[in-house]
């Protein structure tokens, strides 16, 4: 039965909070709006991305959610209460897959991290690009985009430094979710603007629900960004 932790108090609020800001990630609206212009999506695309939103983020939290489940009820019962090393996550697919469960594992890590990489990496080429006026574009050939390929690169180069250091990937894991959970307002706040902004979305502009969607999400960054650093502090692992 689901209940809230006895010991330890400060550490599961922080995970939670974590959890929470990794699922509202600010670069995918850099990243996401970024692919719409170079795709040259238009007004017909509108009912497609509502749908590929809607779904991929229910299909997302259900596959969440289930990974939670499973682990608190494979690990809970072969006396894992404390997860802090990604060795410990094969043994939640192990025990009915056996060493086909290890290797599902491996490629769900791997697969999962290289999208992410790729993801993050273009989304930080293309701030900088569009910052400074160069040219951008993922088809575009490296001399035709010279600084988006430069920024590109080096993105995945520095991401690499801190695990080529020994720093820890879980630990880094956790403490790059409260980061983004710090960030948040930054993000949504100019986003209710401009969704309401009739010069900017003309006759598409957010009614009375999405409004509500869009400031309960603020409130919720905001509430993220306030606890995330003093559980760091406190429950940080």
């Amino acid at each position: 039965v689901p209940s809230l932790p006895q010991h330890d108090t400060a550490k599961y609020w922080f995970m939670a909070v974590s959890i929470l800001g990794a699922s509202i990630s600010p670069y995918l609206f850099m990243f996401y709006s970024s692919g719409a212009i170079e795709d040259q999506w238009d007004k017909s695309y509108l009912g497609t991305n509502r749908a590929i939103a809607g779904l991929g983020m229910s299909f997302g939290g259900t596959i969440s959610v289930g990974v939670l489940v499973v682990a608190a009820l494979v690990l809970g019962a072969h006396g894992v209460t404390e997860v802090d090393d990604y060795n410990q996550l094969p043994l939640m697919l192990i025990p009915i897959f056996g060493f086909w469960g290890f290797v599902l594992f491996v490629a769900s890590l791997a697969i999962a991290c290289f999208g992410a990489a790729l993801e993050v990496a273009l989304q930080q080429a293309y701030l900088v690009a569009q910052g400074f006026g160069w040219n951008w574009g993922e088809d575009l050939k490296p001399r035709d985009d010279p600084g988006f390929s430069l920024v590109y690169t080096l993105t995945l180069f520095l991401a690499a430094v801190p695990i080529a250091l020994g720093l820890d990937p879980l630990k880094l894991t956790i403490f790059s979710m409260a980061l983004t959970a710090a960030s948040l307002p930054l993000t949504v706040v100019p986003f209710l603007f401009l969704l309401n902004d009739d010069r900017y979305v003309g006759e598409h502009r957010n009614g009375v629900v999405s409004n509500a969607a869009v400031i309960f999400v603020i409130a919720l960054g905001f509430v993220l960004a306030v606890v995330s650093i003093p559980l760091q502090i406190f429950g940080g692992t």
